[in-house]
This record gives C-alpha cells, structure tokens and sequence, in this order.
C-alpha cells in the first residue's frame, strides 16, 4: 500500500532515511523482503540448539559480512549483533527508533529507542509528546511507537518491543521496525509491517512533531508531577513541563504521563544554579522558591523544599510512573 502524501519535513526526511526497506507486500513468512544485517554470503551462527561463544564468533570472523543499510539504520554491524547475542539476546529494535529519530531532526543526545519511553519523557517535562495508546487518537507518519504483552514472540521471548508507525488506513496499521530476526535467526532485520489497528498490545507513541518543536527539555530530576505540602494541611498537585511551563491544581492527576487535562492556574518557572527553581504564577498567588532535597535515581525518590513569598514553607515529593511503560 502507498503511504499518504507527506509534507512535513522531519517525515520527509524519515523516507528518505528507510528508502532502502522494501514494501510491504503481505502477512506470509518471506511474502515482504526485509533488510537483514547479514550482507551476501555471510556466515553466522544461531542459538536455535543453545548458545555460541566469543570462541566462536572468532573463528568465522572472516567469513562474516555486514549489510551496509541495516548498519546504518541501526548502528550495528553484523559482527557486534554476534559478540553481542553470546550474553544478551536482545535485537535492535530501540537503536532502529533511535537512529530514525535522529533522521528525523531530533537532535538530543539521549535516544527515543528505550522502553521507559513515557516516563523517560515525563521527567525531561516532555509528557505532553507521549500519546497513551487509549487516547483516542491515531500515530501520524514517523512517530515511535511502545509495545508490550505477555506473549512471546518468534525468539521465545515475552513481546517488549518498539518501533516507527508509517500510517493508519481503514483497520491496517502499516509500520517499520527492527528486530524482525534475531539470535535464533542468526540475524536481526529491518522490514515494514502491518499490524491490526488497534492492537492490544499497544501502550501509545512519541508524538515526533511534538518532540523534535518542544525545545530545550528540564533537568531530568524536576520535570513531571510533584505533590506539594503548603504548610501544615494544604496539597496541591504541581506539573513542571518544558519549556519553563509550570501547572497545579487541586485535584490529583489522572494519570502521570501527561499534563493536566484541564490546567488549572499556569506559572512560569527558572532555574536558580543546578537545584534551585522560581515559580512564578500567572494570577493572585504569591511566587515560589524551591530547593531539590532527596536526589535518588535508584530509587526513583526525588524531593524539594521551599517558601512562599509570604515565608510559607513548602515540601514537595515528586511522583513517579510505576510499572513497564
């Protein structure tokens, strides 16, 4: 099926970056050709009767052939699937979004090709790009897209897998993804996929329009919501999101992921050095000054302390997305 025609840009550029994947062509095994990481004549090996060693990836060294596309879409050579597949047997699914990301003029150094996609961009204030799977909406051409079940897939293993949406038409969803092959294959693949819209599997996507316009993200620490103590018997429920956007509101969050459905008063904030942050609020309420306390990545316990204006004292826990997203 022909995609759409594009005319934004980065999905521009993201055709051009898979120009080289063929089309798709239909469901059966071997019906669409995929771009493997294996060039012409190649050997490997496979864990279809157990594991291989270092030992033995050594010994066809020689004999091993990269196929340049794949190596360019994923940063992966033939030869490092292999070194890589004698402890772990993950495939390339997360590097293939990365690198389409990338093409796509999402300049960040830190990658969308990673399964805590939703709560990776809630704490960089990007929450508003992720688009939760039961939103209602449809992923538009280039948007990266989270996966996870239960069910295992064809290497045995449960279904923890990204990939690019290209578009919905009718009930046919029409993908590009990596990690089409895998250890037991003897090779990873890149190919374009139809899927069931909507499938159950689905957890949502990076909306990529949304990323690659949002600008300069947060300190990784402060972005997202925080449940704020004023005083002794006040709680109000903070959400700080890039660009120097801040929220609250009365009500606790609906879900974690993403802005308030309905902000309630908006402010503005700064950073003062590496920890410090200024609220500044659009109406009556008196402005903030902020403190980060508890830094603890390991396990995911953040904290501020700070004062009003008024001398009002204020401690602020944040709260983070629990579960595989």
């Amino acid at each position: 099926m022909a995609a759409p025609a594009l005319t934004e840009d980065y999905q521009l550029k993201l055709e051009k970056f898979i120009s080289t994947v063929p089309p798709y062509v239909g469901d059966l095994p071997g019906q669409t050709p995929e771009v493997r990481s294996t060039g012409k004549g190649s050997k490997t090996l496979t864990t279809a009767k157990g594991k291989f060693s270092s030992d033995d990836v050594k010994a066809i060294a020689d004999g091993i052939v990269t196929n340049p596309d794949f190596q360019r879409m994923t940063g992966y050579s033939q030869r490092s699937l292999l070194d890589k597949w004698v402890n772990d047997r993950t495939t390339t699914c997360n590097e293939f979004c990365s690198k389409c990301a990338v093409a796509m003029g999402y300049t960040s150094k830190d990658g969308v090709g990673r399964f805590d996609i939703a709560d990776w961009l809630t704490r960089y204030g990007l929450g508003h790009c992720w688009v939760p799977a039961s939103s209602g909406a449809m992923p538009n051409y280039g948007d990266v897209f989270r996966m996870f079940a239960q069910s295992s897939d064809h290497n045995g293993t449960n279904l923890n897998h990204m990939g690019v949406s290209l578009y919905v038409e009718g009930a046919n969803w029409y993908t590009v993804e990596s990690g089409q092959g895998g250890p037991s294959n003897g090779y990873d693949a890149i190919k374009r996929k139809r899927h069931d819209w909507r499938p159950d599997a689905l957890q949502g996507w990076v909306n990529m329009k949304a990323l690659i316009d949002a600008g300069k993200p947060v300190p990784h620490w402060l972005g997202g919501w925080w449940e704020v103590e004023e005083g002794a018997y006040e709680v109000w429920y903070y959400y700080f999101e890039a660009p120097n956007k801040v929220y609250y509101s009365s009500e606790p969050p609906a879900n974690l992921y993403a802005p308030p459905m309905r902000p309630g008063t908006v402010g503005s904030f700064a950073m003062k050095g590496m920890f410090g942050v200024q609220v500044f609020w659009n109406s009556a309420d008196v402005d903030e000054d902020f403190m980060a306390g508890l830094q603890d990545s390991k396990k995911r316990k953040f904290t501020m302390t700070g004062k009003t204006t008024r001398g009002v004292p204020l401690t602020a826990t944040r709260m983070m997305i629990s579960g595989l997203l």
